[in-house]
């Protein structure tokens, strides 16, 4: 489909347009499809009836999924867009109309399953087995779908409109899945008592000064359906399951977006660790421009954002994923924040989440004593230079990596010693008595300390080690 298209990838097809005076030619099934699907141009009856058996032509109609055009008497339409998207034949609403006119947005619209938002939300979801699986906010259904098509027992798909409902189950018929239940209701309401293993949702997360269409609505500050569903996990997420989902939202002045998100979860704090992933920052001067702009509000609601982040001491909007997991032990939980990197997928995100939680065991220390680490390939050592007393000398020392993530620190100079020899030969306590014997550290240095350091290294991907092995790049 998409060599005849000329589209390197399908989420490209979203840019394709119709054209009534010109339409593309019907040579055979694939070109009827690409018209109808995804260009989105109307048909002549007679062509349809000759390209189409008379009993599908019939099951279509009966379905809804193809109708008589009113415009373009004796033409035909597709009533939903069709194509193909992780393994699975989707339906979601057109983006285009028959006549290339402007398309009218329905409050309710169900979103392709072929954005680039979605394709964030299905970068994050980790493909692990799991016992039950949740997806909120679903949509297409899409999130839901995958995973009981791949790696879920079973799996539960909900959305507060009714268009998603009958989409999502429209889906699940035809990509004949038996283990996915499609439900309509506000966030958790449709499972009532049930708990999952893994929960994850795509909820409207755009900032929004009044109540807008479904899937636009955040609130305010963008984060308010979010706060909702990271509300109730400790009521549906089980002991060492986890949430994942693409969200946005604000990094105020004395309150970090991570620090907002634990904040959310109250009395059950202590239960969750909690790992941000930052994709983009967004200035709040931009989100104003962007919002009014949308509304076509002017200047006057320009400002009137601008009130409203000051208000609340905005200093930036978050864009990217959450992921929290469910403690089955007693600890101190986990915070944690990463900046993309050169890719930024669930690879990178599952290797942080179980190194800090392998890394958080007291018991690491010793293991980190008698492991043998190397530098991670995409570590680089930066050195500057500086006129100290007549003496062109080394002045500062710096790590910077942009895989896993993007990361950079400030080191003691014994760190430029150590990092080089990092060869994955040598352990970590050979490492330190190195270091004592040429006196680039106190010879009273303790194990425990130096240990700890590098696990900081090993974190933020500087180092890594044979068990912890950071994922392809």
């Amino acid at each position: 489909m998409c060599e005849r298209l000329g589209l390197s990838a399908i989420e490209q097809c979203l840019r394709l347009r119709p054209n009534p005076n010109s339409p593309h030619a019907v040579h055979d099934h694939l070109d009827l499809l690409a018209r109808l699907f995804l260009i989105g141009e109307s048909i002549a009856e007679g062509e349809l009836k000759h390209a189409l058996p008379a009993s599908v032509l019939e099951a279509a109609t009966e379905v809804g999924i193809l109708a008589p055009s009113a415009e373009r008497p004796g033409n035909w339409f597709a009533t939903a867009a069709l194509y193909p998207a992780y393994g699975l034949h989707i339906v979601s609403d057109r983006w285009t109309n028959p006549e290339a006119t402007p398309i009218q947005t329905a409050m309710d619209v169900v979103f392709p399953a072929i954005t680039e938002n979605t394709g964030h939300f299905m970068d994050a979801l980790p493909d692990e087995p799991c016992d039950s699986f949740l997806d909120l906010c679903s949509g297409t259904g899409i999130a839901a779908l995958v995973a009981a098509s791949r790696y879920a027992r079973r799996a539960w798909s909900l959305d507060i409109t009714e268009s998603s409902a009958r989409c999502a189950e429209f889906n699940r018929l035809l990509n004949c899945l038996d283990n996915v239940t499609v439900a309509q209701g506000d966030l958790y309401e449709p499972v009532a008592e049930l708990t999952f293993d893994r929960i994850t949702a795509n909820p409207p997360y755009m900032p929004s000064l009044r109540p807008a269409a479904v899937f636009a609505y955040g609130g305010e500050l963008g984060d308010q359906i979010t706060q909702r569903v990271v509300a109730a996990l400790p009521k549906y997420l089980r002991p060492g399951g986890r949430f994942y989902c693409i969200t946005a939202g604000p990094d105020t002045d004395g309150q970090s977006f991570e620090q907002r998100v634990r904040g959310w979860l109250q009395d059950s704090s202590a239960q969750f660790d909690v790992f941000v992933f930052e994709r983009r920052l967004f200035d709040p001067v931009y989100i104003a421009n962007q919002q009014a702009a949308r509304s076509r509000g002017g200047a006057e609601q320009v400002d009137e954002w601008k009130r409203l982040f000051e208000k609340y001491r905005v200093e930036n909007f978050f864009y990217g994923a959450v992921v929290l997991q469910r403690k089955t032990t007693a600890g101190t939980p986990l915070t944690v924040r990463r900046r993309k990197g050169a890719r930024f997928g669930s690879a990178e995100m599952e290797w942080l989440r179980r190194w800090e939680t392998a890394a958080a065991d007291s018991a690491m220390m010793s293991k980190i004593l008698d492991a043998k680490p190397r530098i991670a390939g995409a570590t680089e050592l930066h050195v500057t230079h500086r006129t100290s007393e007549q003496e062109f000398a080394p002045q500062e020392f710096r790590l910077e990596t942009i895989y896993p993530f993007k990361l950079e620190c400030k080191i003691e100079p014994w760190t430029a010693y150590l990092i080089p020899r990092c060869d994955g030969k040598t352990t970590v306590r050979e490492h330190l008595a190195w270091l004592k014997e040429n006196e680039l550290v106190g010879a009273k240095v303790p194990e425990g300390e130096f240990a700890g350091f590098l696990r900081v290294m090993i974190a933020g991907g500087f180092l890594e080690l044979e068990e912890f092995k950071l994922p392809a790049r």
